[in-house]
């Protein structure tokens, strides 16, 4: 029988991780930050782009010509109106609802008490529209789209303009 031996003790310490794991926790740290800049890559790219009047018109036109229901048309007219105002006087009336944007009155100060009113109606008349009987009359898509024009134009001549800009 062979003889046992002593374990002899060494001054050297373990290596924390082995190469192997060093190279898969690098390649783990890469994947992740790339998962990350396609996210806000992807973000950018999924907020809707409107910055002054003409782009909010020119989405206007596009909403008008396309054949969608009164229910999409709400929701659409609705999210241009408040993306527009987003981009236009800096509130955060994308994220709420129209009770919540109307009863807000921090993020109505920019606006005269008149434009307040119209735009209160016009939040209030989307929701009516919306959650009344699905009906689809031409006239009721024209009214609303003309409603949205008339508010867009309204609200646009409320805000200061840059002079540099003009």
């Amino acid at each position: 029988m062979p003889e046992i031996e002593d374990i002899i003790e060494t001054t050297e310490k373990a290596p924390i991780l082995l190469p192997w794991q060093w190279l898969a926790l690098a390649i783990l740290c890469l994947i992740t930050i790339g998962i990350i800049l396609a996210y806000r890559k992807h973000k950018k790219k999924s907020a809707p782009e409107i910055n002054n009047l003409t782009d909010s018109l020119s989405k206007l036109k596009e909403i008008e010509q396309s054949s969608i229901d009164n229910n999409q048309l709400t929701i659409e007219l609705s999210l241009l109106t408040r993306v527009y105002l987003q981009s236009k006087f800096k509130n955060q009336s994308l994220f709420q609802t129209h009770q919540e944007f109307i009863s807000d009155h921090q993020d109505l100060k920019l606006l005269p008490e008149p434009a307040k009113i119209k735009l209160s109606t016009y939040l209030s008349s989307l929701a009516d529209h919306k959650y009344s009987s699905p009906h689809h009359l031409p006239t009721e898509k024209d009214k609303l789209i003309h409603l949205t024009e008339a508010l867009l134009r309204g609200m646009d001549s409320t805000s200061p303009k840059d002079i540099d800009k003009l």
